[in-house]
């Protein structure tokens, strides 16, 4: 029984390893997992399929939610990233779901374990590790993509402001302004921006944008503007910065491209270690046969 299923595992895992690096060969510079993820990226309207909407993992989350117990400092770092990555989830729902994925490998490996599928056992740590792995590359990723798109607005974020505070010395008028044209990711921001500036201190406002952007485009626009709140003339300094931004982010493009074929060539890599793994998986299972038949 333990055999037929390895067999079955590892001839399921060369036909997928098998197609990633046939059709890796075919296309040369062109991978299939990296093909599939840029046609997802050019849709519009694309959401992202979150497995813990499904029912039975959805009550049992909620469930192991109320017995999360965390810090006061965790908690908030968690939120600040979370926040940071724009998910709707609590800090605990997510500590949750690293115990759910922790709780399904541990007993995946002590069904292996009784039923002496060693294989499997394997098998469940690389599952362990791969989820967790992903739920945080998840959010990683989701972060840079939110950067990257607002560093990249950023220089037109810049001359707008220059040209608008020629006729209006009135910064709240003229981010207000900006905002009907801005993209979404900055938007949300700037609406923050705009309520806090509307309620507080400017300068507490400022502050709280540089702090949830966090970059050093957004710090260096941030002192220039709190310099301007102050009567400061930063005029020059604002047209010298979005200037500057403007070649970082054509920098920042071309060297995402110069990377490209080198990461194309890394996504098939994994593939041909699973394939030797299990080649010298069934060599070794094949000689231990043999010699229990010996004796």
């Amino acid at each position: 029984m333990a055999i037929a299923l390895t067999l079955c595992i590892i001839a399921g895992l060369l036909f997928f390893g098998l197609k990633t690096i046939c059709t890796a060969e075919v296309t040369k510079e062109r991978s299939f997992a990296g093909h599939r993820a840029i046609s997802r990226m050019s849709k519009w309207q694309y959401k992202q399929f979150d497995i813990w909407t499904i029912p039975p993992l959805k009550q049992l989350l909620a469930l192991t939610t109320r017995f999360v117990f965390l810090d006061e400092d965790t908690a908030s770092r968690v939120g600040k990233i979370l926040s940071k990555a724009e998910l709707s989830i609590t800090p605990q729902e997510y500590t949750a779901r690293k115990h759910i994925i922790i709780a399904f490998g541990v007993c995946l490996i002590a069904l292996c374990f009784f039923m002496e599928f060693f294989f499997g056992i394997i098998l469940g740590v690389l599952g362990i590790v791969y989820a967790l792995m992903r739920q945080r590359d998840m959010i990683n990723s989701m972060i840079k993509k939110k950067e990257l798109i607002i560093s990249q607005e950023m220089p037109r974020f810049v001359r707008t402001i220059c040209r608008s505070l020629k006729s209006d010395r009135d910064l709240y008028n003229v981010i207000n302004a900006y905002r009907k044209v801005a993209g979404p990711e900055l938007g949300c921001e700037l609406d923050i921006l705009l309520g806090e500036m509307r309620s507080g201190n400017m300068q507490n406002a400022l502050a709280h944008f540089e702090n949830r952007i966090g970059t050093p485009e957004a710090f260096r626009l941030c002192g220039a503007l709190r310099d301007m709140s102050l009567g400061v003339d930063q005029t020059v300094t604002l047209n010298y910065m979005a200037d500057d931004m403007a070649r970082q982010a054509k920098e920042n493009i071309r060297r995402k491209l110069s990377l490209r074929p080198g990461e194309m060539r890394r996504t098939y890599y994994p593939a041909i270690a699973i394939c030797i793994i299990m080649i010298m998986y069934v060599l070794v299972m094949y000689v231990i046969n043999n010699l229990n038949n010996l004796y």
